[in-house]
C-alpha cells in the first residue's frame, strides 16, 4: 500500500515559501508576496482587506506581509503622529472587533499619508452602522479566502502527521478527503484528535480509528 511521508519544518517564521498555496487562497497570497507591484484599487489603493474563517490563513498572510514590510500592527487606539511617520506599512486585524469611530479614524490618516494598510475580518457579512467607515471598507479592494479545496487539505493532512513523524497511507488520506468538513477550524481539530488518539492507544491510523473520532463529532460514517 502506498504511503506518504513529507517532512515539513516545525518553525515559526512565517516563510512564504511554506505557506500552502491552493486556489482557495492564491489570490491573497500572491498579492501579499508582490504587494509592492499592486496592493489596493482606488480610491484606496494602498489597502488590502482579507477576509476569511478561523484558520483559514489570515494570521499566516499576515505575517508573511509583516516580514516582507516591516508593518506595524495596531492593537489599541494608543496611535499617534510618531507611529504614523515610523512606519510605512501598517495592519489591523479582526476589524469586526473594533469600535467604529476608532477604526474609522486610524483609517482616516493612515489613507490620508498615502501608507499601506492591511485589514483582516473573519466576519464575512459584517455591516458598519458608521455610514462613512461602511463606504470605505465596501471601496476597499476585498479578498475572500474560500473554504479549503481537496488540494488544500492534501497537504494539511500531510503537514499535519509529518510533524509529529506519523507514516499515514494513501487510502487513509483517501478516506480523510471524503469525509472531512470543510471548514479550516474543524478540520485542524479533527486531525489533532486523530493524532492523539492513536498516540494515547498506541495505535495505528487505520480506517476504525478515523470512524472513532469522527462520529465524536456527529459526523457519523458507516
Amino acid at each position: 500500500m502506498q504511503q506518504y511521508i513529507f517532512r515539513f519544518t516545525t518553525s515559526n517564521k512565517y516563510h512564504p515559501d511554506e505557506f500552502i498555496v491552493s486556489s482557495s487562497n492564491d489570490q491573497a497570497y500572491n498579492i501579499i508576496k508582490n504587494w509592492q507591484c499592486g496592493f489596493g484599487v482606488n480610491p484606496y489603493k494602498f489597502t488590502l482587506l482579507i477576509k476569511g474563517p478561523s484558520s483559514s490563513g489570515k494570521t499566516y498572510l499576515t505575517k508573511i506581509w509583516q516580514n516582507l514590510s516591516n508593518a506595524y500592527i495596531i492593537k489599541d487606539i494608543f496611535f499617534n503622529e510618531e507611529i504614523l511617520e515610523q512606519y510605512n506599512a501598517f495592519i489591523i486585524e479582526d476589524i469586526e472587533n473594533w469600535q467604529e469611530p476608532v477604526l474609522l479614524h486610524i483609517f482616516n490618516i493612515i489613507n490620508e499619508k498615502q501608507k499601506y494598510l492591511l485589514l483582516t475580518s473573519s466576519d464575512k457579512s459584517r455591516n458598519f452602522t458608521l455610514p462613512d467607515l461602511s463606504s470605505r471598507i465596501k471601496s476597499v479592494l476585498s479578498i475572500v479566502l474560500n473554504s479549503p479545496d481537496d488540494e488544500l487539505i492534501k497537504i494539511l493532512i500531510f503537514k499535519h502527521f509529518s510533524i509529529s513523524s506519523v507514516t499515514i497511507s494513501g487510502q487513509i488520506i483517501d478516506f480523510l478527503l471524503v469525509n472531512l468538513p470543510r471548514e479550516y477550524s474543524k478540520i485542524i481539530e479533527i486531525l489533532e484528535n486523530i493524532n492523539h488518539v492513536a498516540l494515547m492507544s498506541k495505535r495505528k491510523i487505520t480506517n476504525s480509528l478515523v470512524k472513532e473520532v469522527l462520529n465524536k463529532y456527529n459526523h457519523k460514517i458507516l
